[in-house]
């Protein structure tokens, strides 16, 4: 019996510590995925006007889609870019977010009551996803990662265009004046250098908060120039984040809390930076908003932004994995969250996911699932190649849900804990 009770408690240990265990990068699912490149079906809509949509190849509906600051629409920010030459996930072509100092001024003069705060001209455009997009109340409770391919243009301003965001979620809270999540570059390495970039160089700055914590972390161990392609990593298991660029590892640091969805009809956007509208009343262009004050929008190119639901290792990123699409789904709808019930969500996910199966069976049999929800490529001798762990591009619905696996290890636990005392009383009781 003793045997027995000593078993199960070394058993329970062992599993529960599996169970419990971050997941695993074949673990981890695709939630969105948009390269952001002159391609037929990667995009639907005119560049050169403000009806730009790009489509979520993972095919979870997640599109991005264009918004104009100010007068922006009068003014030529999207433009076709040379494509990435960084890692494995090389390109033709990038989108180029011309929001330069220079460009704005033309329709937007700066006068003397405002301040660097907002950079002054405060005209532009950035991307965000639609309405009712499956993300937008995603809290990624197991993790996330995102992969970012982008670089610098020569016109960035450091007056106008330093802490604008990359990559990040509306709805600044209050308490804290940081939206709950922000990929965003910092300013030049030399502060007293205003003006474009030049032969200065940035570096990156992440914040992580909800309305208990902030984490803000500005990391200048790497520092990025103009007219360079990087490639961004920011993986978390939930508990700790690891920054890496172009493969290698730039910070990691932990207490994190969840991503703080503060309202399901805010997005994530990409290529703007937001702050709280308090205390900037007279010198801020922009009317202030529940989801923040656009306070300075991104001078560059970007061509791939992959998000994951959990984490995934460097050597499974962008760099080193290139992801391929066999089709290309249909450009998603915006819905009004607020009449969107969640009986209507958990449908449209079995439906999506449904169609994604049926059209995995027309494909070859090593196709992945996640490369029968996207893209045709044009040109096979462009094509990139296929990953090679298909579960790291599964098709998966972004609804976020418990740690199932910290609760079952905290139930082992118990388990062995108690099958442990239970030991030791027969030990005593034999002894007596």
């Amino acid at each position: 019996m003793k045997k027995i009770i000593l078993f199960a408690a070394v058993f329970a240990l062992l599993f529960g510590c599996v169970a419990a265990f971050p997941a695993h990068a074949e673990d981890a699912k695709v939630v969105a995925h948009w390269k952001l490149q002159n391609v037929d079906g990667y995009f639907k809509g005119d560049i050169e006007k403000d009806d730009l949509q790009f489509i979520d190849l993972s095919g979870n509906g997640n599109d991005l889609v264009s918004k104009t600051v100010g007068k922006g629409s009068e003014l030529d920010i999207f433009t076709w870019d040379t494509g990435s030459d960084k890692g494995a996930a090389k390109s033709d072509s990038a989108l180029k977010m011309n929001n330069s100092k220079v460009l704005a001024a033309a329709v937007d003069p700066y006068t003397e009551s405002e301040t660097s705060w907002t950079g002054g001209y405060t005209s532009g455009k950035y991307l965000e996803t639609i309405k009712g997009a499956p993300m937008n109340d995603d809290e990624f409770e197991d993790g996330f990662s995102v992969d970012i391919i982008f670089k610098i243009s020569p016109d960035i301003d450091n007056d106008y265009n330093r802490y604008c965001g990359i990559f990040s979620r509306q709805g600044v809270i209050p308490d804290q004046n940081e939206p709950p999540f922000s990929i965003a570059l910092a300013e030049w390495t030399d502060d007293a250098a205003l003006g474009t970039i030049g032969s200065n160089r940035t570096w990156m700055q992440y914040v992580h908060c909800d309305d208990v914590q902030k984490v803000n972390n500005e990391m200048d161990a790497i520092t990025l120039g103009a007219d360079e392609w990087h490639h961004l990593l920011v993986a978390s298991d939930g508990f700790s984040i690891t920054y890496y660029i172009d493969s290698e590892p730039l910070a990691t640091f932990g207490d994190i809390p969840f991503l703080f969805a503060t309202d399901p009809n805010f997005s994530w956007e990409v290529g703007v930076g937001r702050k709280n509208f308090e205390g900037h009343e007279n010198d801020c262009k922009n009317e202030d908003c529940p989801e923040g004050v656009i306070r300075r929008l991104f001078c560059g190119s970007i061509a791939e932004i992959r998000v994951m639901d959990g984490p995934i290792e460097v050597e499974d990123s962008l760099y080193f994995k290139p992801v391929s699409y066999a089709s290309i789904p249909d450009p998603a709808t915006p819905k009004d969250p607020s009449q969107q019930t969640e009986t209507e969500t958990e449908t449209e996910t079995e439906a999506v996911t449904t169609v994604e199966e049926t059209k995995a069976e027309t494909t070859e049999a090593s196709t992945t699932a996640a490369e029968t929800t996207a893209e045709e490529t044009k040109d096979e001798a462009t094509k990139p190649a296929e990953t090679k762990d298909a579960a790291t591009t599964a098709q998966s619905s972004s609804s976020g849900g418990p740690n199932v696996g910290l609760i079952i290890g905290i139930i082992c636990g118990v388990v062995a804990v108690a099958c442990i005392v239970a030991f030791i009383v027969m030990k005593v009781k034999k002894k007596k």
